[in-house]
């Protein structure tokens, strides 16, 4: 196996396209496989490479959260953490 390349993503990404699915990704460095059959492929540019895959994955934080968060994708009302300031005082 070529080095970098992860088999299960790669088999994963064959099966979308045998069954017609569309293929987004967000990708580091020069995208690889997933850039060559992705229908929209996002590369993040290398700011440091000793930092590629966590500069990676933030953004795949943020788009997956731009996704999740968006009125005609969401699937129920999004709602926030709160603490109650009757117990605030215990958590402090």
């Amino acid at each position: 196996m070529e080095r970098n390349i992860r088999s299960n993503l790669v088999s994963a990404l064959q099966l979308a396209q045998e069954v017609g699915a569309r293929i987004c990704g967000i990708v580091g460095l020069d995208g690889g496989f997933t850039a060559q059959v992705a229908d929209a492929c996002v590369i993040v540019p290398t700011v440091n490479p000793e930092t590629v895959t966590p500069h990676t994955e933030s953004f795949q934080a943020v788009i997956w959260h731009l996704l999740v968060s968006h009125p005609r994708l969401k699937a129920n009302n999004m709602k926030w953490e709160s603490v109650d300031p009757c117990h605030a005082e215990s958590i402090a």
